[in-house]
């Protein structure tokens, strides 16, 4: 039985807030990992934003010293969002769909509230972040696997500048790989599109994703998109589970900050 009297666990280098967005109409919980070197620095440092953050902005912010401590990226600060108040993984399931993905991709009676989700992000969320830390605008990231791998693809696709780094595991399932190419076919319709990276990553066992994000690849990476850099990687032995979200951060965040 969980002791309620105790104080929570909680992690080095890490402040929270709580957050209501008025677009979204929910309130958030946004913690933000700060590098070691962040108190006597006086530069800014590129963001690395975690939605997800029930579980992505612990693992995230665990792991990022010895990554940084290895010299395997650059210093950067973490933010995960999560949701503030809510009862539990069921709820969160239901929530993070609905924010992250297009009403194609809803059960018939939810809503999806990707719009107004996104708009958080920019009007909202960004200035937030920008406003009380030592930010670089212009060196944004985003990590998010599932659900979340769909709203970091979405938003390179059709947002683009929003972010400059792109890590999106296993959101090629069936029909977001189709919605997926027809956003990219608009993608160069910008005279000149700025420049990105994209980190793409399936487990080999999550068969019905293979053949959407082998499509989307070959397409993404062909010569209607120079400014486009993409990593794929299809990692064996794994299915649509922890390894491929564990995998994917240490080799995609890597990969994205070369």
């Amino acid at each position: 039985m969980t002791d309620t009297t105790l104080p929570r666990f909680t992690l080095f280098n890490t402040e929270a807030r709580i957050f209501h967005s008025k677009a979204a109409e929910q309130d958030f919980q946004i913690g933000v990992w700060l590098p070691f070197s962040y108190a006597n620095a006086d530069r800014r440092f590129p963001v690395l934003y975690v939605p997800d953050g029930e579980y992505a902005f612990p693992a995230a912010a665990g792991l990022m010293p010895t990554l940084m401590g290895a010299g395997e990226v650059p210093e950067m600060i973490v933010v995960g969002i999560a949701y503030h108040g809510i009862s539990g993984w069921g709820e969160f399931g239901l929530l993070r769909d609905r924010d992250f993905c297009i009403q194609q991709f809803q059960a018939p009676e939810q809503k999806t509230r990707h719009k107004q989700y996104k708009t958080f992000f920019r009007e909202e969320l960004f200035p937030l972040i920008e406003a009380n830390y030592r930010t670089n605008p212009q060196d944004r990231a985003i990590f998010g696997f599932s659900s979340a791998g769909f709203f970091a693809m979405h938003m390179l696709l059709t947002q683009q500048g929003m972010f400059q780094k792109h890590i999106a595991a296993s959101c090629t399932w069936p029909g977001a790989d189709e919605y997926f190419l027809e956003c990219a076919r608009h993608y160069t319709d910008l005279p000149d599109p700025p420049p990105s990276v994209l980190f793409l990553s399936v487990g080999d066992k999550d068969e019905n994703q293979l053949p959407g994000f082998k499509k989307l690849t070959e397409t993404l990476t062909n010569d209607l998109y120079p400014n486009l850099r993409v990593i794929s990687r299809i990692f064996e032995g794994e299915g649509h589970s922890a390894g491929v979200i564990g995998k994917t951060f240490l080799e995609g965040l890597k990969a994205v900050f070369q």
